[in-house]
């Protein structure tokens, strides 16, 4: 028979298996890759306008939430990559500039591809478009919103 008492303890012993189970499970998902880790941007540079880190709003029908990327220059051209709460990211496919914007793909886990389309509409701000191409039967509408994104200040040197 058990104590009255026991119970507390066998309580506090399961919340412990339960977190640490869900912070493996955290860790799982998120990419081995440390570049999506930075919260910080890059400075400006007017060669290309894009190269930085972006923060913003994402606007579906379903709701809002935060979207980040980081744009890059090697070699005179852009890589890209989603970055993820948690320091996850991916990366972005098919990156192409054009005197519209920038245009890059991401597959989605679920099916279809996502397409992305964002210009600038200042040194630190753009805006953009996302559409889910060859989306999975089971969605009536394609499911496609927009962005609101804004530079993010470069680190300040010590």
């Amino acid at each position: 028979m058990l104590r009255p008492y026991s119970h507390g303890w066998m309580t506090a012993a399961l919340l412990f298996v339960a977190a640490t189970t869900a912070g493996a499970q955290e860790m799982r998902r998120r990419s081995a890759d440390p570049a999506g880790a930075p919260t910080t941007g890059v400075p400006r540079d007017a060669r290309f306008p894009y190269a930085g880190v972006w923060a913003g709003i994402r606007t579906m029908p379903m709701g809002s939430d935060d979207i980040s990327f980081r744009f890059t220059v090697t070699d005179g051209a852009y890589s890209g990559l989603t970055l993820h709460p948690g320091g996850g990211a991916s990366p972005q496919n098919k990156l192409t500039m054009t005197a519209a914007g920038l245009t890059w793909e991401q597959p989605n886990s679920g099916g279809g591809t996502w397409v992305f389309n964002v210009r600038l509409t200042g040194p630190d701000s753009m805006v953009g478009t996302l559409v889910l191409r060859d989306a999975p039967a089971t969605f009536t509408t394609v499911p496609k919103g927009t962005m609101v994104l804004t530079r993010q200040p470069a680190a300040r040197a010590k």
